[in-house]
C-alpha cells in the first residue's frame, strides 16, 4: 500500500513545519509528501525548500504551486500529482498522532471503501457534545455535525468525512469533479460534495475515530473571516444548498427544499425555526438571519444556473 500525503498551505510556514514533522514521526510513513502552496507565498516557499532539501529514508518530499486563490485548487493539484495508490489530505495547521495512517490502512483491503476519514480535535479544547448521527444526512436533508467529537474502538460508515483528515483511493478521487462553484471563501462542505459523488458510484465512506489529528490555532488571510459568524453562515448555506440540490435525486431534492426553507434549523433558519426563536426570545440574539437566507437563495440560484 503506497501512500501520498497532500498538504494544502498558505502563509503558515511554522504550522506547516510542525505538520510535516509529525507525519515523518508516525509509525507508518508515507511514500511521498506533497506540499501545495500559492505562487508568491515566499515564507512557504522557503520552508518547503528547506524541508525538501533534507534526506528522509524512503519518503519523497516535493512541492507544487498554484496561481488560483482558494482552498480547492491546491487540494486538486496535490491529489492529481500524487503517484501513490492512496492519497491523504491534511490541513497545514494540524499535527497527526503516531498511528494516524496505521489505523486507516486496513480499511482499504475492502475494494468498496473509497475514503476513510478521522477525527479533528482542537488542541486543548473539550469536544462538543454530538447530536443525532454525526457525519450522516437524514432522509430530508439535514446533515449532522460534530463528527470530530465521536470516539470509539471501531469504525463505521457515514455519508461524509472531514476534509482536513481523510485518505482516498487515488484513482477514485482523481475521477471526481472538484466543482469550482464551491471554491468560495473557505470552500465549506466541498468534502461532502466529493463523498456524495463517491457514494453514487457505489463506494463506502468510513469514519475511523482512531485516525486522530489535532488542530492548532493558526493565522488566516484577511479574506477568510472565520471569526465573523455572518460570512461563515452565508458560505455554509450557499454551498450546502447548492450541493444538495445538485447531488440529490428529484424526490429528495423536493423534500429538502420544503424542510430547508420552511422548517430549517438553528443557524440555517427556515420559517418555522425563525418563528420559534422569536417566540422564545432568541430573536435579538441572532443577527445573521439575513446572511443565512441570502446564502440559501444564492446556492439555489447557482444550481439553477448550472
Amino acid at each position: 500500500m503506497s501512500i501520498s500525503v497532500v498538504i494544502p498551505t498558505y502563509q503558515r510556514p511554522d504550522t506547516l513545519l510542525n505538520c510535516v514533522s509529525t507525519i515523518l514521526a508516525g509509525s507508518l510513513k508515507p511514500d511521498e509528501i506533497i506540499i501545495v502552496g500559492r505562487k508568491g507565498d515566499a515564507g512557504t516557499e522557503n520552508v518547503a525548500a528547506d524541508i525538501a532539501a533534507k534526506q528522509y529514508a524512503k519518503v519523497t518530499i516535493r512541492s507544487e504551486w498554484v496561481a488560483v486563490p482558494g482552498h480547492i485548487p491546491p487540494v486538486e493539484t496535490g491529489v492529481r500529482s500524487a503517484t501513490s495508490d492512496w492519497v491523504a489530505v491534511v490541513d497545514d495547521d494540524v499535527t497527526v498522532t503516531h498511528d494516524w495512517l496505521l489505523s486507516v490502512a486496513p480499511h482499504f483491503t475492502a475494494d468498496d471503501v473509497g475514503v476513510v476519514g478521522g477525527r479533528v480535535l482542537l488542541s486543548g479544547a473539550t469536544p462538543a457534545k454530538p447530536k443525532g448521527k454525526p457525519g450522516c444526512i437524514s432522509w430530508y436533508g439535514k446533515i449532522w455535525g460534530n463528527l470530530g467529537s465521536m470516539d470509539g474502538p471501531t469504525a463505521w460508515e457515514v455519508d461524509t468525512v472531514m476534509e482536513g483528515n481523510c485518505v482516498w483511493r487515488r484513482d477514485l478521487i482523481t475521477s471526481l469533479e472538484f466543482d469550482p462553484v464551491l471554491n468560495f471563501d473557505d470552500a465549506s462542505m466541498y468534502g461532502l460534495d466529493l463523498c456524495l459523488q463517491a457514494k453514487k458510484r457505489g463506494f463506502r465512506v468510513i469514519f475511523e475515530p482512531r485516525a486522530l489529528v489535532y488542530h492548532h490555532p493558526a493565522p488566516r488571510p484577511p479574506e477568510l473571516r472565520r471569526h465573523e459568524r455572518g460570512p461563515r453562515l452565508y458560505c455554509y448555506c450557499r454551498n450546502y444548498t447548492y450541493i444538495i440540490l445538485k447531488r440529490f435525486p428529484t424526490w429528495r431534492r423536493l423534500v429538502f427544499v420544503g424542510w430547508w426553507f420552511f422548517v430549517g434549523e438553528r443557524d440555517a433558519w427556515g420559517l418555522a425555526s425563525l418563528a420559534f426563536d422569536k417566540l422564545f426570545g432568541e430573536w435579538r440574539k441572532n443577527r445573521h438571519v439575513a446572511q443565512a437566507w441570502a446564502g440559501k437563495i444564492k446556492g439555489a440560484r447557482l444550481w439553477l444556473a448550472g
